[in-house]
Formats: C-alpha cells, sequence, structure tokens
C-alpha cells in the first residue's frame, strides 16, 4: 500500500508546508518537488493548487524561466536536425520536450522563421518560402507539442503581439496583427478557440496626436492587457499604448536628452522592456557599447541609467563597436543582445543582460551569417501545466 502523504512527510515537514514552499518555488524546485512521491505528485497536479502558484501571479522578474535558446544552421549537414540550447550547456544534446518537438518538426524552421512574436511560452513564426506571398504564420508551444497553422492577415501588418489569458490551455491566445498608417490603427486578431481559421474583422482606431511619416517599431511589450510600441516618425519617436479591448489609443511622446540620444539610433539599438512588476514601459538603448535605460517618471520626464558599461563588454580581436538588442523576456527579465564582428562574415558575440541583477552573461560566439534560427526561448507556468499534469498521472 502507497504511503498517506501525512505519513510520508511527517518525519521531515508538514505536507501542507511542502506544499506551500513549493507553490513559492520556481519550476524547477516544483518539478522536483513533485517528483518525489505520487501523494506530492496528485497534490500539484490538482487544479485547486494552481492559483496558489507564485509564478501565475510574480510581481519581479523570474530569471529561471529563461530555458534556453533554438539554434538552426544556414547549412546542415545529412540528418541534424535543429538544436535547443541551454546557456552553458552548449555541448549537451537538447533536453526534453524540447528534443522530442523538434526530433517530430524537423523541417520547421526551413519554412518558417523569422519569429513574428514570442511570449508566455508560445512563439509566431512568419513563412518565409518564395510562395507565401501574402505569408501565412504558426504558432507552437515546445512544452506541450502545441503546433497551430494559419494563414495572413487581411491588413498589411508591421508587427505582431501575442496577447494570452491567465488560465492556460492551448487555444487560450491571440495573435494580433497591425498595421499604423496616416493616423490609423488598423488591428486585427486571430484565435484559434474560434474554430475558424479565419481572422477576425479588421477594427481601426484613431491615434492622436500622430505625428507625418509615423511607424510601428519591432517587439512590442504587453503591459497589464495593453499592447505598447514603440513608434518613430519624422519628428520624434513616442510609446503607442493600444487597448485591444476598448479600442483606444494613447500617445506618450519621448522628448528631452532621450529624444536627443534616439536621434539617429536604428531599430535595432532601440527596445522597449517593462519593470519588474509589468505594469510600466522603459526604453532601453545601445549607444556603441553602452547599454542605458530610460524610465518615464511620474512628472513626465525621462531619466537615464547606464546598465552597461563599454569597458565591462569590450572583447580583444576584431569586433565592431555596435550592439543589437535582439529580445526582451518579459517573465524572465533578460535581454538577448548581439555584438557584431568588424567584418560581415566573422563571428558575432551573443549575450543575456539580466535587468534585475544588472548583470551581463556570454551565451556564445557564432557566425552570422551562418544561422538560419537563433533565438531565445521563455516559458510560462501556465502553459507548461497542462503537460505537466498529463506526465504526473
Amino acid at each position: 500500500m502507497e504511503p498517506s502523504m501525512p505519513s510520508l512527510c511527517s518525519s521531515i515537514l508538514p505536507a501542507d508546508l511542502l506544499l506551500e514552499i513549493s507553490a513559492r518555488s520556481d519550476p524547477v524546485t516544483l518539478v522536483r518537488c513533485a517528483a518525489t512521491c505520487k501523494a506530492l505528485r496528485r497534490q500539484i497536479a490538482d487544479p485547486a493548487f494552481h492559483p496558489h502558484l507564485r509564478l501565475l501571479h510574480a510581481d519581479r522578474f523570474v530569471p529561471t524561466l529563461l530555458r534556453g535558446l533554438f539554434i538552426e544552421n544556414l547549412r546542415q549537414t545529412e540528418g541534424e536536425h535543429p538544436r535547443f540550447v541551454v546557456p552553458g550547456h552548449s555541448k549537451e544534446p537538447s533536453p526534453e520536450p524540447f528534443r522530442s518537438f523538434l526530433s517530430k518538426y524537423t523541417t520547421l524552421f526551413e519554412f518558417y522563421h523569422p519569429v513574428l512574436a514570442a511570449r508566455r511560452g508560445l512563439v509566431a513564426l512568419r513563412c518565409d518560402t518564395p510562395e507565401s506571398d501574402p505569408a501565412g504564420a504558426c504558432v507552437f508551444n515546445p512544452m506541450t507539442g502545441y503546433l497551430y497553422f494559419l494563414g495572413p492577415p487581411r491588413i498589411k501588418a508591421h508587427s505582431f503581439v501575442l496577447l494570452t489569458g491567465d488560465g492556460g490551455g492551448a487555444c487560450n491566445y491571440r495573435l494580433l496583427a497591425a498595421e499604423l498608417s496616416s493616423g490609423l490603427l488598423k488591428t486585427q486578431a486571430f484565435s484559434p478557440a474560434d474554430n475558424s481559421r479565419l481572422w477576425q474583422a479588421i477594427a481601426e482606431t484613431a491615434v492622436a496626436p500622430c505625428p507625418h511619416k509615423a511607424a510601428l517599431m519591432h517587439s512590442p511589450i504587453v503591459l497589464q492587457g495593453d499592447t505598447h510600441w514603440l513608434c518613430r516618425s519624422a519628428e520624434y519617436h513616442f510609446v503607442l499604448r493600444f487597448s485591444h479591448a476598448q479600442l483606444q489609443a494613447s500617445v506618450t511622446k519621448i522628448d528631452g536628452q532621450c529624444s536627443e540620444v534616439l536621434r539617429g539610433r536604428g531599430p535595432e539599438e532601440l527596445l522597449l522592456v517593462s519593470d519588474g512588476h509589468g505594469r510600466h514601459p522603459r526604453l532601453l538603448v545601445a549607444t556603441g557599447l553602452e547599454i542605458s535605460l530610460w524610465t518615464l517618471s511620474d512628472s513626465g520626464g525621462w531619466s537615464k541609467q547606464v546598465l552597461v558599461e563599454p569597458e565591462s563588454i569590450r572583447r580583444p580581436g576584431q569586433w565592431s563597436e555596435r550592439l543589437e538588442l535582439r529580445w526582451f523576456g518579459e517573465r524572465s527579465g533578460y535581454v538577448f543582445v548581439r555584438m557584431a564582428g568588424a567584418e560581415e562574415r566573422s563571428q558575432s558575440w551573443y549575450f543575456m543582460l539580466d535587468l534585475a541583477a544588472r548583470s551581463v552573461r556570454g551565451v556564445c560566439k557564432v557566425p552570422h551569417k551562418d544561422v538560419l534560427v537563433f533565438f531565445p526561448y521563455e516559458m510560462d507556468l501556465s502553459f507548461w501545466r497542462p503537460n505537466f499534469i498529463r506526465l504526473l498521472h
């Protein structure tokens, strides 16, 4: 007979205390706790336990949610599959469940890239074949094995964002396409819950004031359900906040010293990030080898804090004096950065900037032109849970 929960745990800690500790832990610790015995597995797999999980309501960055990077070479050898690499363990095989996902969909990245959006465990990729015009997309979650293909939206989308619910589930998301033109934000949403494989009706929202030749920039962030884009125009940069539920938009102009710094900066040198509470947008700016964080105060001014000094990342050898801010993980608080080589075909150095610790962590060196796919993956517990539950029973 299997021992009961109280008798099993009484010699160490009470069962309710173990569950309370597990609820406040990171995903790795939670799995280890669930693996100790069937009694704890049943309790952790019970849906009644899930609302107590700290990570579902985290009010700060959780670095352990960054799981690693997807990599596929442009010229693969026969039988070579895409890889998932955990930083610091690049020589090891892809861990599960990524290995099974990549083995099942070996050609996915050959036809679908680059990344349109990535958020809370989901990744949206664009179809990239000569005949795919206009291009369709796919949405996948390697933790659960979920994969969904969809056609292109009817608008000329300049940006995409994944809007996810808190309840988990494979279909609990929307992919939002957006186009900004002549003071009008056109949006079109797709949800697999509609069971039609069709994009919803086009919505139009006035943006005012909207400067001349305003355009959405890449990598929007979602804060408290609203999407925030960094936008540029012929006159100045601004942050556009959009409520999909209310179809309302507001503009926050970037002025003062921050506006002067942004002048002449390329789109890859600018990146919107959030604070650790997921409430307020902040702006990362790469100027040469310096990375600074700009924060909007309550009085309306932008203040600067240098996060990375050039001397701390300058490397010996032939490297350019320029950085690309490639990706921000809203849950982990990591920023993925590329330092290009001095020549086009030389190696690039990639590193992670930890916003919580204000520290830099090297990832790897790769020849930039030889890589087809290279992007980080951030796990979300709410999407991981369904697969987790199946494995526990």
